[in-house]
């Protein structure tokens, strides 16, 4: 399983990089491959990061992703069109974010029309890892399904 992580990065919007390092973390730990391991990293991108080498990669790994994870707290274009783009290609989507901001998440996150987007609120890591652990078993239960 290929996974591709998103959260809001531009211009230095890097809040919630903890919440993104646990997502990480925990898919590492399911033996899910993270396609874009770098938004783990606090400093990315930094100031001489090639942005048009960086979006051909990121469109390379949209097109190959089995599922996209989303840290969707803080309203991110970025974010958006990174989901729609595994979206339109009939993949799962899970956005998460942070309950106590509930009141200022987009109704583009939380009342997706799409049965494939799933929005789940979390309020500590420990929630993390469980929403993430529950993701990744029913993908994985309905990828043995489909075969």
């Amino acid at each position: 399983m290929k996974v591709f992580l998103s959260t809001a990065i531009t211009r230095g919007r890097r809040e919630y990089v903890e919440a993104v390092t646990r997502i990480a973390g925990v898919l590492d730990t399911l033996g899910v491959e993270i396609l874009n391991k770098r938004v783990v990293d606090p400093s990315f991108p930094t100031p001489s990061v090639d942005r048009v080498q960086t979006m051909r990669e990121v469109w390379k790994w949209l097109q190959e992703a089995d599922a996209l994870v989303a840290e969707a707290t803080i309203s991110s274009t970025g974010v958006g069109c990174e989901m729609t783009a595994v979206q339109m290609r009939g993949k799962p989507v899970l956005l998460l974010y942070d309950a106590h901001f509930g009141f200022r998440i987009s109704d583009w996150v939380i009342h997706h029309p799409d049965p494939n987007v799933q929005a789940r609120a979390y309020r500590d890591a420990n929630e993390i890892e469980q929403i993430v652990r529950e993701f990744v078993s029913s993908f994985k239960a309905g990828a043995a399904g489909r075969k």
